[in-house]
């Protein structure tokens, strides 16, 4: 069977099923995206609970099976119903009047995930013990997913989006190819990269106006750096970012505070940096070990980081420069920060800038937990 049809087909049964019912339910469970990890397609990557991301169903590529994935999605929708459902506990949860149609007949969001080598070592993720070569590969070819997909349709030009997330995505063999690729089809993407290495193919979709890029660099000076991340790059980082903000304004520049870059230094060296390299966006965001998981070992955020914050934002507003807190901070942190810097924070973001940054904010908030789940299954 045409796997566009049994796809529409799918979908139309869950709509029957479950629409226009006042449920339990979350958004990112329509049906319109998932999260591509090492033997699983999961429904998210941005849950905001300790259980992690659902699994939809499993998964060894490169095609996806429509009677597979929407099986698993009914499953997950119904368990969400009871008290102990994989969703409890997320905020993102809630019971809504579900739309008559709220699975689309085409996906609107995909995130990949599948791999997690990385030549940076940053003292934050739970990830960087993913050193080995092997781990650079993903669980296939993304080019051949994406052709399917297409030739399907069930991606769509200018409306579905691509994320990349998990570890590094410039060591895949085929990442340049799959993001020329999805450039030349028309397809909008959001990448995570730390920099180490240039990718023409991320300044090409830059130029394109078809991605939204994200360096982490986490410091002003070299010397932090190089504490921070685990390595010595400090300088090649910030020539890619250089090359990526003059490609175009949708190049972001993340700064992830915690006890060992909160010095007024290091706020003040960042920004200038920022400025100098013609970076026109800003993400300041916080460690989540700092927010859930604090301990002896993870120092909770005190009054130092949110007057770190406090300064990369009213710095970074002299320079001209547009700054976002990323959604990992708690209201209560927003709330002293703005104290600190004598200032107000707009509670909303617009719609394209809502869908960036919550895509680029998930990444941040479950890998750690993703990756925990995964490490059986990634280790082979």
């Amino acid at each position: 069977m045409n796997k566009a049809k049994s796809w529409a087909e799918n979908a139309s049964l869950l709509n029957r099923e479950f629409g226009g019912k006042t449920l339990q339910h979350c958004k990112l469970l329509s049906g319109r995206q998932f999260a591509v990890t090492p033997g699983f397609l999961r429904a998210c990557c941005s849950a905001t609970h300790e259980k992690g991301t659902p699994t939809i169903c499993t998964y060894n590529g490169p095609d996806v099976h429509p009677s597979d994935f929407f099986k698993g999605l009914r499953e997950i929708i119904y368990a969400n119903q009871a008290k102990s459902g994989p969703c409890s506990g997320c905020r993102l949860l809630r019971q809504i009047k579900m739309p008559r149609h709220f699975v689309a007949g085409y996906l609107h969001h995909i995130s990949l995930h599948d791999y997690c080598g990385c030549n940076a070592r940053c003292v934050y993720c739970a990830g960087s013990e993913y050193t080995l070569p092997q781990k650079f590969v993903a669980s296939f070819d993304h080019v051949v997913l994406f052709k399917n997909l297409l030739k399907n349709n069930l991606i769509k030009p200018l409306f579905t989006s691509v994320a990349w997330g998990g570890g590094e995505p410039t060591l895949l063999k085929s990442f340049e190819k799959t993001v020329d690729l999805l450039r030349t089809s028309g397809v909008r993407q959001i990448i995570n990269t730390n920099g180490i290495c240039f990718s023409p193919a991320i300044e090409k979709a830059l130029k394109a106006k078809l991605a939204t890029v994200q360096i982490s660099v986490d410091s002003g000076t070299n010397d932090i750096y190089s504490k921070v991340k685990g390595n010595v790059h400090c300088d090649d980082v910030w020539k890619t970012a250089r090359r990526y903000a003059d490609a175009n304004d949708d190049f972001i520049l993340k700064y992830i505070v915690f006890y060992m870059n909160s010095d007024q230094n290091e706020a003040e060296c960042f920004v200038r940096r920022a400025h100098e390299a013609g970076v026109k966006k800003i993400c300041i965001s916080v460690d989540t070990r700092s927010v859930f998981s604090h301990s002896s070992q993870y120092k909770e955020v005190t009054a130092k980081e949110f007057a770190a914050a406090a300064s990369i934002y009213n710095l970074a507003k002299t320079a001209k420069i547009k700054c976002f807190f990323e959604t990992i901070w708690l209201p209560q942190h927003i709330r002293q920060i703005e104290k600190t810097g004598n200032f107000k924070v707009s509670p909303f973001f617009t719609r394209v800038e809502f869908v960036k940054h919550f895509a680029l904010a998930g990444f941040s908030l479950a890998f750690r937990r993703l990756h925990g789940q995964l490490r059986g299954s990634s280790s082979a």
